[in-house]
């Protein structure tokens, strides 16, 4: 398939990742295992050859393109900003899910039973869920879909209390996990990227009205990191839409090719969109032509369709200068 062969570029990183990545017991002793220093540098690249896009004009606070296979960064404005990321937050709980996983600490089949935490969420009007329902039992898989495709925040909850017993635990990994990756203007205080004000009692973590926190160049680390430790993330992240029970829901992302949108952009196959009051709307974005990857943050735009179409100006921008070099 095309999105394996993609990465021949980043076989280097990935193999030094496998060898720092092996697993030898609780979420707790996986997380604090500090990254060798081969590991951060790979990681967080600092770029001295600097590929710069002319000025575009982005309507949104912050904004950060960059090659995926190699971290060189095309374009950036406000990338340092920490602002609220709403449900970009979910590709901390996907690598931390997907890692729990691989060292088989839970498993793709494992069933789940939803607290009274998550059925609240589900049950509350406005927030995304699948409405999962008391008494009944969905596996890992099924909830991870529904978080990858849906941004359900219940599943999201559910798959944080899996992990780790309680989201309050898991919010700890993620900040842990946020450390070790070198992200800087990262802070969690929940697993979904909902201001706190909507978890009510259940709260655990931060004030009242506290969101999360990262920067564009967070995420777009953060998710090349994801894309080169499991590429397979794409599989899920690009179906169009997510068949969960009797029900059928849309992927939020209307770049994807399928989706029925007028922003449909060859190429595409993720990531991730978010919104909330205080940020606004949000997309990080991946895409794949002729061997060449990228990976887009856009935060904090003003509607819906803006998010994508602001992305549009930066894919445009950057293909054309690719095919000139």
């Amino acid at each position: 398939m095309k999105r394996f062969s993609i990465w021949i570029g980043v076989l280097i990183i990935g193999g030094i990742g496998f060898l720092f990545f092996q697993h030898d017991g609780s979420a707790k002793e996986r997380i604090s295992t500090p990254f060798s220093a081969v590991e951060r540098s790979n990681l967080e690249k600092t770029l001295p050859e600097r590929i710069t896009l002319p000025e575009l004009s982005i309507q949104a606070k912050s904004v950060i393109l960059l090659d995926a296979n190699t971290g060189h960064v095309l374009y950036e404005k406000n990338k340092d900003q920490a602002l609220p990321p709403a449900s970009m937050s979910k590709i901390m709980t996907e690598l931390l899910v997907l890692e729990a996983i691989e060292s088989q600490e839970i498993s793709w089949d494992q069933a789940v039973t939803p607290s009274e935490y998550v059925q609240m969420i589900a049950n509350s009007p406005g927030l995304a869920a699948v409405s999962l329902q008391q008494g009944q039992t969905y596996t890992v898989r099924e909830l991870f879909e529904a978080m990858a495709i849906h941004s359900a925040n219940d599943a999201a909850i559910a798959l944080a209390e899996t992990v780790a017993g309680s989201e309050g635990a898991f919010v700890k990994l993620m900040n842990e996990r946020a450390g070790q990756l070198g992200l800087d203007q990262s802070q969690f205080v929940n697993s979904s990227g909902l201001n706190n004000r909507d978890l009510g009692k259940y709260r655990s973590t931060g004030g009242t009205n506290e969101d999360n926190q990262m920067s564009a160049q967070d995420l777009a680390r953060l998710a090349q990191r994801l894309l080169i430790k499991y590429p397979e993330i794409l599989e899920t992240a690009e179906k169009p839409i997510l068949m969960f029970g009797e029900n059928t829901y849309g992927n939020t992302n209307l770049m994807l090719p399928g989706v029925g949108s007028s922003l449909e952009y060859g190429g595409v196959d993720g990531l991730k969109t978010g919104f909330t009051d205080e940020a606004g709307y949000c997309f990080i974005g991946t895409v794949e032509r002729d061997g060449t990857r990228l990976i887009s943050v856009v935060m904090g735009t003003d509607s819906l369709n803006a998010r994508f179409a602001e992305t549009i100006k930066l894919y445009d921008a950057a293909f054309s200068l690719i095919s000139t070099r």
